[in-house]
Formats: C-alpha cells, sequence, structure tokens
C-alpha cells in the first residue's frame, strides 16, 4: 500500500511540472495548469496524499531543479509567484478535505470542493505576490495591487476546467471501479481453476 501511494504522489508531483509548462503569459503571473492539477490531485488521492505531492514538487523545484514557470532554486521564494506554489500544497488539501466531508463525489460536490481549493490557491498567491511587491520590490501599494488584474479572468477560466473535471470524475472513478472489480474476478476464477 506505501509504494501505491508514493507512485500516486508521485504522479500528481509530476502532473504539476507538467503544469508548469503548458503557460500562457501573463505578466506577472502566467496562466497555468498547475493550479488544476493540484485541485485534481487534493479530489482524486485525498487532501493528505494531494498536498505532499504539491510539497513535493515545491520542495525539488527550491533544491534547484527547474519545475517552476521560471526555473528553480532558494532565490525563487523572492518571486512574486512564489505564493501560488504554496498555494498548491493548500489548495489540494482544501479540495480533498471539504470532497471527503461532502462524502459523496455528486457533480456540485466535486466543483464546490474544486473551487475552494482554487480560491485557496489564489488567496495565497495574491497576498504573497502584493507582499513581495511592496516590501521586498518596493512598488507602492496601489501598484502592486494593480499586478493582481488578470486574476479574475484566470481564476474564471480555471474555474471552467474544474467543472468539466466534476462532470468526468464520477463517470471515471466508476470506470475505474469496475476495471478492478472485474480484475479481482478473473483473478478469483483462475485461483479458482488453480485448485
Amino acid at each position: 500500500m506505501a509504494v501505491k501511494r508514493l507512485l500516486r504522489i508521485s504522479y500528481f508531483m509530476m502532473l504539476a511540472v507538467i503544469g508548469a509548462l503548458v503557460r500562457i503569459p501573463f505578466k506577472p503571473v502566467p496562466f497555468t495548469l498547475q493550479a488544476v492539477f493540484a485541485v485534481l490531485a487534493g479530489l482524486t488521492i485525498g487532501g493528505t496524499d494531494g498536498a505532499y505531492s504539491q510539497l513535493a514538487y515545491a520542495v525539488f523545484g527550491i533544491l534547484g531543479v527547474p519545475v517552476f514557470t521560471a526555473g528553480g532554486g532558494y532565490a525563487y521564494v523572492l518571486e512574486p509567484t512564489f505564493g501560488y506554489v504554496i498555494g498548491l500544497i493548500m489548495g489540494a488539501y482544501v479540495a480533498g478535505v471539504i470532497l471527503r466531508r461532502f462524502g459523496t463525489l455528486k457533480l456540485g460536490n466535486i466543483f464546490l470542493s474544486g473551487i475552494a481549493g482554487l480560491a485557496a490557491i489564489y488567496i495565497i498567491g495574491a497576498i504573497y505576490q502584493v507582499l513581495i511587491f511592496t516590501l521586498y520590490l518596493s512598488y507602492p501599494v496601489a501598484e502592486a495591487f494593480k499586478t493582481l488584474l488578470p486574476l479574475p479572468l484566470m481564476f474564471a477560466a480555471h474555474a471552467i476546467i474544474i467543472l468539466i473535471i466534476a462532470l468526468i470524475l464520477p463517470k471515471a472513478k466508476t470506470m475505474i471501479g469496475l476495471y478492478r472489480q472485474e480484475k479481482f474476478k478473473k483473478n478469483a476464477s483462475c485461483a479458482d481453476c488453480a485448485d
């Protein structure tokens, strides 16, 4: 079980890396698929493991592996976009925990859980972004807040993708469950034949 769990965490860590590569250049924060993959991690493997997958991604980047949208290394913590990396961890956790509380894979439950996770990413990222611009880059407060202007459009685009995930996820989980049941039945019948 521990190996399967580590594999699931590593899959979603790799999806975060892939999500950073798929980007549309907005300034100062590019539009990527990382937020979507972080939320998906929480929705599929749970809040804790989803958060671990994004934490692993953050650690790799800080250690110097160029997995972030603009490279990597410990100096990246002073980039205005680093708050969104922190947000990915919390977003995955929030999405997973809320969906677990709902207890059922209904469209509305998945969508609301995903939006809550997405909101966590954006709130943490936006606060960090403004703080870096004002305290480290010495921007006037009004100018720092102007850097947040593209965020509502990006949030809306991510929300549409979350809605698509909410439509697909219950069917995908059902198909995976049926496949596992079928595989179990085949293995059980073969074991019976061997006896």
